[in-house]
Parts: C-alpha cells; structure tokens; sequence
C-alpha cells in the first residue's frame, strides 16, 4: 500500500548533509535514505541542504530555480564580539533531483566559503592560522540560521510541505520560527515540524552563548529563547522541543537520554528536558541495504560476489586478496583500469596485510575519536601485536591528531608488519571493501547514538562486536554479533578472544551467526520498515 495520500505537500529535510552531495557522518545516510524510501511511497519529499564551496552544481545537474531573497542577519563579527548592526544574506537556490528526490541548495556567499562541512581545512589554515584544521567554523551559527532561515522562506516561495523534518541542532530553531515568528506564522500555518537528535553529546548541541546573538539570529522573542535555556547557553534542541516532537535514532540512545546515564555525555540533557516534561522518543535508523548486498556487485561496488545467506564466502576471500594487492600498490591500486575496482586517492596508506586467509582480519570504518572508542581500539591492537597474536587489523578513517600519532606509532612497529594496515582519510570505494574483506568488525563506541556500520558490516558477512550501549544494543549477542559491557580494553580484548576462539573452533557457529545478522537487516531495519513503523506516525501527529 502507497502512502501518497497521507501527506499530499510532502516532507522537507532540513539538513547540514545528504550522501552524495555533502557528506560527514551517519547524518547523510540517514538523510538520504529516509528521503529516498519516502518518495519510493509516492510521498512529495525534498533535502534543503547549504550550498557548500566544494558542491560541484554541474556535476549534480543542479539548476538555478529563479528564487532569490535576502535574509537580514546581524552582521558578522567572525567570532570576535557582539554583531554591531544587521546586514541582508543574500541566498540564491539551486535543485537538482536523484532517486525521486528534489534537493535545494541554498547558495550565498557564507555557504560558498565553505570548504568542509563543518570544519577547517588545511588549506584553510595555511592561509589563515588562526582558522586550525579540524576546528569548527567559527560562523557555524550564522550558517545553521541561514539554512532554517532559508527553508522557510523557499516553502513560502514554492509553496509548503506538510513537515519539516529538522535533523540534530543545525535546525532544531526551525519548528519555533515556524511557529512563533512573523511572516511563517501566517503563511506557512498548516506545517509541522518534527526534531531528530543523531547526536546529543557535548559539542553537538549547537548552542548560542550570547542570548542577544540568538535573537538576532533567530528573531525569537525573549520569553522564547530564555525557556530553551540551559548551561548558560540557548539549547536548540530545548527551545525547539517546546513546538514539535523531538526524537532520537534509537530507542537504547532515548532510554540512556531520559533516565539520566548520559547526563555528563550530554550536557545535562535528559534532566532539562525532563525539567519541561519533554520525553524523547526513540526510532532505531535503517539502511538501504541492496547498496551493501554482496550478491549483487552492481549494486555492493565489490569485484566479486558472496551470499552470506548461504555461507557462499569464496568471493569475500576474492575481494579481500583483491584489495590487499591494492594496499600493496600492485598495477592495479591506482590506475582505476578494471570496472568497479576502488580509487585510494586521499587515503594515507600505512602499514600491511599479508593476505593470509587463515588468520582472522578485524575491521574498523568510521571517525578516529574518543567518542567512537578509538583509543580503546588502539589499545586492544597495541597489546595483540605485541604479544604475537595470530590476527590482522585494518582500520579506515580520520579524526583527533592524537588518536592518529597513536595508531600510526603502532603501524611503523616491525611486529606490525602485515597484521595491520591503516588508511587515513575517508574514500567510499575503500570503505565498501574494508566491509566486504572483514571477518569481524569493531564498534567500540563510547556512546552511539544508533550505529549504522554495524549493519552494513553485517550485510557483507562482517560479523559486529561492539560496546552494548545505545544503539548498538540491537546487536544481539550470539546471535547476530558479539557484545561486552564495559569500555575498557580489557572488556574488548576478551570479546575479540572470544570470536578468535570461533573462528579457529566453531566455524559452524560462525556461519549461523552471520546468515542471522544478514537476515536481520531485511527483517528490521530497513528504511521502508523504520518509515512506516516508526516516521509515518510522528509526520502525521498534530502539535
């Protein structure tokens, strides 16, 4: 059954991200594949997303719509005081379509500047010091009001959605402008609004210290403003609350949120929204997953095919010797000749794999931070390596400098030589083969909100072993992966002892894990399933 009729004006994300287009974290495969699924149901849907300097409109077949407005915004003090008077964002709008989805890009001279999403450059800092690499943009709050500002004003120009769907505190403003201020008040009366937090933790708030710069932003009243205030700062996720529902992309994450556990994680979160009677909701994120299934090399970007659903996995076998060749820079690492085989252009290659097809190979894809568990991580190699285990580790991404030195000290040891290999930076097509080469792979999460590499590890027989916390609960011990309580190395290292122990002793186990963990994706979660189960209710719930 199509669900056109349900929502006839359709649903907006407002987003700082969208896979393909702009691309950091979790947030664009979320972004588009709740879109994608939503216009698969006939559902009018679109991504509001800022035109970033790196955007490249041609080669998105992005087109100038003719809409042109100008947004009055305090003037710009780069981070350096109060704004002394208003000036007028100029905003022009481009669209572009892809799988059924119309995409605006809001594009002024703020957006174009920017080289990275939400963070400096390195080429940014060898122009300007002061802007370090990997530090956030210090008009960040300027942007964010620019987009929410500007998806507003877009609906009123080509006519408005029936929801906007507002993800993490980059638009968490939007449902109280809607709302409250003059002309969407009128104009825009019929919408409504809904918040999704993908990540509650210190920093991820996007609040506004200075209550006079959030006015001047946001054109809130004060009365407004002051209700979302917390820690000294306006949250927008607690000044948005008060005029939409607000949820989070899993119900383990909601749960630690509302009863408290992660009040130092997040600022205090759960007990002020627990102060205003606010209780967060929780809907564990999908995937598409045809794009990780490995039966299909169309559709999964892989060299060779394997059906994890029958433990066929000679071709996984095929696709890690593939790449192996690749790390090694054989003739083919980089000449792109071969139909779908993967560019390692801006990934720092370092160390080895000697291939070895006996020896288990543990994987890790994602941001090298702390709060992904990374120095955790970086222990757990640190002690197998030196005691001479029997295993190799690869390990894709990039992050906090410190955690990099560390894991790349470790890479340059001589008891490092082909048991480990470190790819720095972050590159799609090697991405997709870090999944389909991996006999295990490692979430050690701090906290995590919902988790998605461990379902697109468990499409490609990649069987998880995570922190079981927030959303990496649906993991499920013996049965769909490996788990363990506590973050500590000690706690990882003995889950690891327990997986090298299967695969030496109980392949059988193995095999029954891994058609499990793949059957569990088509059960649970994918996006048609969350959509309808979880989505469609919030999107027709009257506030």
């Amino acid at each position: 059954m199509r669900l056109a009729g349900t929502l006839k004006r359709g649903v907006w994300h407002v987003s700082r991200e969208c896979d393909g287009i702009a691309e950091a974290g979790g947030l664009k495969d979320v972004v588009a594949g709740l879109s994608a699924a939503l216009a698969a149901e006939g559902i009018p849907t679109a991504v509001v997303l800022p035109r970033y300097g790196f955007i490249d409109l041609k080669g998105l077949e992005a087109e100038r719509t003719g809409i042109r407005f100008g947004l009055p915004m305090p003037a710009d003090a780069g981070g350096r005081g109060k704004p002394a008077a208003f000036g007028v964002e100029r905003v022009e709008v481009y669209r572009c379509r892809r799988q059924g989805v119309d995409v605006y890009l809001l594009d002024s001279p703020r957006t174009r500047s920017k080289r990275a999403i939400y963070t400096y450059t390195a080429e940014e800092e060898r122009e300007d010091p002061e802007r370090r690499k990997g530090t956030g943009h210090r008009d960040a709050n300027y942007l964010n009001l620019l987009l929410q500002r500007g998806a507003l004003e877009l609906a009123r120009a080509v006519g408005p959605p029936d929801v906007f769907h507002c993800h993490d505190g980059h638009s968490a403003f939007l449902p109280a402008i809607l709302k409250v201020c003059s002309p969407y008040r009128k104009e825009l009366k019929g919408c409504r609004a809904l918040i999704t937090i993908h990540n509650a933790g210190r920093g991820y708030h996007q609040e506004i210290y200075d209550p006079d710069l959030a006015a001047a932003l946001t054109g809130l009243p004060g009365e407004v403003l002051s209700a979302g205030m917390a820690g000294g700062a306006v949250d927008p996720f607690l000044v948005g609350a008060a005029y939409a529902p607000i949820n989070t992309v899993s119900e383990g994450y909601a749960e630690e949120i509302n009863s408290g556990r992660l009040e130092e994680l997040t600022g205090g979160l759960g007990a002020a929204f627990a102060a205003r009677g606010i209780r967060l909701l929780g809907i564990t994120n999908g995937i598409a997953p045809q794009a990780f299934d490995p039966r299909y090399p169309e559709h999964s970007g892989l060299p060779f095919a394997f059906d994890p659903a029958r433990g066929e996995l000679s071709g996984k076998r095929s696709c890690r010797e593939r790449f192996v060749g690749l790390l090694a820079g054989g003739s083919e690492a980089r000449s792109g000749g071969k139909p779908g085989a993967p560019e390692l252009d801006g990934l720092e290659v370092v160390g080895s794999l000697d291939g070895t097809a006996d020896r288990p190979l543990y994987t890790f894809v994602g941001r090298l931070t702390g709060q992904k568990g990374v120095d955790i991580l970086a222990g757990a190699v640190d002690r197998y390596l030196a005691g001479g285990a029997d295993v190799q580790f690869l390990i894709l991404g990039q992050g906090e400098k410190a955690i990099e030195e560390y894991l790349l000290e470790i890479t340059r040891r001589p008891q490092a030589v082909g048991k480990l290999c470190l790819l720095i930076g972050y590159n799609g097509w090697a991405a997709k083969y870090v999944y389909g080469c991996g006999d295990f792979f490692l979430v050690p999460s701090q906290y995590e909100p919902c988790g998605l590499t461990d379902l697109f590890a468990q499409m490609m027989g990649n069987l998880p072993i995570v922190h079981a916390v927030g959303g990496l609960i649906k993991v499920l011990p013996g049965v769909t992966g490996y788990g363990y309580e506590e973050h500590s190395v000690e706690a990882l290292v003995a889950a690891i002892d327990e997986t090298i122990s299967d695969y030496k002793d109980n392949p059988e186990r193995l095999e029954r894990l891994r058609r499990r963990a793949f059957a569990e994706v088509f059960e649970h979660y994918t996006w048609e399933k969350v959509l309808r189960g979880g989505y469609l209710p919030l999107y027709r719930a009257e506030t």
